[in-house]
């Protein structure tokens, strides 16, 4: 326990460092009111994209792009979302992209952001997936199982904007042994903290919703967090998603997960896996996550 508190006391630390630059932008802070608000539609989401110049071009960008193919060009963010992303999808990725603007990874090399932003949209998609046979998740869990997914490792950016020499020195000791689960080990010997527990750590002061924090802290602590059940579904995901990279024998066991969500384990895993025209989407997305 004595441990646990240490890395906490650690993490908060870096988080405090974090919140000593520019507050979370305001983008991000209005768009989270739309996540309490059960009338939310395009035109208020519209309302909040409108005012970030930067985020309405990339999602005007995404909507016009070879991908979804339209007859006719959309030519406003109102129409984006009607016609194309949807509000639910739009609404995940304004405060991804506006969380983004905190951050400044170019220092370090190794942190992939296209790669981060494809495994954070793949995790998203699984949770998606996952909540839709959940019987027992409730309507805060369905309408937040998106954004948690696509939300879930904003703590490895954070490493790697506070610390890159050493965040890039841990990346690549794990590029060359990319064990699942290692990673947070890796962190743990040379932060003394980790990615999971500086996401935890965000969320709470950043004041996400509580149950994406919650599911959070669960991944960081699952022992201490253990009635956190949006926590299940983005660990499932994380999990499936990374186990889908790579042969079968690496992969991690899901039946820990899966048995709390009344899921089979190789359910869990099918649930990772994408067809190609999904995948291009996920891929459009990711790509004009980071221009």
């Amino acid at each position: 326990m004595t441990a646990a508190t240490n890395i906490t006391e650690t993490a908060a630390r870096f988080a405090e460092s974090i919140m000593a630059l520019p507050p979370l932008p305001a983008t991000a802070q209005k768009i989270l009111t739309c996540f309490g608000d059960e009338f939310i539609d395009a035109v208020k989401v519209a309302a909040v994209v409108e005012g970030d110049p930067g985020i309405c071009a990339k999602l005007l960008g995404l909507s016009n792009s070879a991908y979804f193919g339209l007859a006719e060009p959309v030519n406003n963010i109102s129409e984006a979302i009607s016609r194309v992303l949807g509000v639910d999808t739009v609404r995940s990725l304004v405060l991804a992209m506006a969380i983004q603007q905190s951050f400044n990874s170019k220092d370090c090399p190794s942190f992939d952001v296209e790669r981060f932003w494809l495994q954070s949209l793949l995790t998203a998609e699984c949770c998606k997936r996952i909540v839709a046979e959940d019987a027992e998740a409730d309507d805060a869990d369905r309408d937040l199982a998106y954004s948690a997914g696509l939300c879930h490792n904003l703590g490895l950016m954070a490493l790697a904007h506070i610390d890159p020499e050493r965040t890039n020195a841990v990346l690549r000791k794990h590029q060359k042994s990319p064990v699942p689960d290692s990673l947070a080990g890796l962190f743990a010997d040379a932060f003394e903290t980790d990615h999971k527990i500086m996401t935890a750590e965000l969320g709470r002061t950043w004041s996400l919703p509580v149950p994406m924090v919650a599911s959070y802290q669960f991944r960081a602590f699952p022992a201490s967090h253990c009635d956190a059940r949006l926590g299940f579904i983005v660990a499932a995901a994380v999990s499936a998603v990374e186990n889908a990279e790579l042969e079968e024998e690496q992969r991690a066991d899901l039946t820990a997960l899966a048995a709390p969500l009344d899921i089979a384990a190789q359910r869990l895993q099918e649930m990772a896996v994408f067809e190609e025209k999904q995948k291009e989407r996920v891929q459009s997305l990711a790509s004009n996550m980071t221009r």
